[in-house]
């Protein structure tokens, strides 16, 4: 009977240890996935926020990339269009059958656009001259706009369209060395 017993208690031993082992992850296991998991989630978060240098470039970028098109506009419509600038937003205008400027409402490329939470346009420029507030870049229909500048600016940096007498429109970073431009590109 005793060589019974311990066959079973063997048996019972040897199960035991099957279940022991399938139970689940100890808590260390359990501790170095969650970090991992949250550095993980970190760098994601990081990357898929902007910082606010990233959000000023690409609101620099896309207001030139605007004010070439508008120029383009303006010359293949044969109407006349022009930029302005209102508190934390800026509009484009254009010409009416009126020979007046008229806002553009309801189109989706030159609608009026708020400019992101800290982001504002500083001084502008028209062949070297300050613009008003009440004041309009006009571009052309028949001809190249006048050179132009428009300083924009947040908290942590700032940079300035460049439009040029030959209808390109460039944006210089101004933290970043001299000559350093960035091309608007369609």
């Amino acid at each position: 009977m005793c060589k019974s017993s311990s066959l079973q208690f063997s048996t019972f031993n040897s199960s035991f240890k099957f279940f022991r082992t399938q139970t689940g992850f100890t808590l260390v296991e359990l501790l170095v996935v969650l970090v991992v998991m949250g550095i993980a989630l970190g760098i994601v978060v990081v990357q898929l926020m902007p910082d606010d240098r990233t959000a000023l470039r690409e609101e620099a970028a896309r207001l030139a990339l605007l004010l070439e098109n508008a120029g383009l506009e303006a010359r293949s419509s044969g109407r006349s269009m022009a930029w302005s600038v209102e508190n934390s937003r800026y509009l484009f205008w254009k010409k009416n059958n009126y020979n007046d400027w008229a806002r553009i409402e309801d189109d989706s490329m030159f609608r009026p656009r708020t400019l992101p939470e800290g982001t504002r346009i500083g001084e502008v420029t028209l062949e070297d001259q300050p613009v008003k507030p009440d004041e309009k870049i006009a571009l052309s229909a028949s001809a190249y706009a006048p050179p132009f500048r428009i300083k924009i600016n947040n908290t942590f940096a700032s940079a300035t369209i460049i439009g040029k007498s030959t209808g390109e429109v460039i944006v210089q970073s101004d933290d970043a060395p001299i000559g350093n431009f960035i091309r608007a590109t369609h």
